[in-house]
């Protein structure tokens, strides 16, 4: 079990989506905390890991000694990987 932590620009973000996209985002990121092998990906030639919510996708940096996901972006996957 991990601890989420968003980026302050993550939660401009949620708090500027309609609130049933907002409170899935918020819910798969939960989901992401409680079991991270499950569901994050590794990005390939990255450090950080990815986490997909339909359309979305979450850039995260998880650190796995302080067991604690950074959630560095949300945005739609054409844009996301930039």
């Amino acid at each position: 079990m991990a601890t989420v932590l968003l980026h302050p620009d993550v939660t401009e973000t949620l708090d500027a989506l309609p609130n049933d996209i907002e409170s899935r985002i918020r819910s798969k990121l939960d989901d992401a905390g409680d079991d991270p092998d499950r569901h994050l990906k590794p990005l390939t030639g990255r450090d950080e890991y990815s986490l997909r919510i339909g359309k979305r996708r979450a850039i995260i940096d998880w650190d796995k000694g302080a067991a604690e996901l950074r959630v560095l972006k949300v945005d739609t996957r054409d844009t996301v990987y930039r």
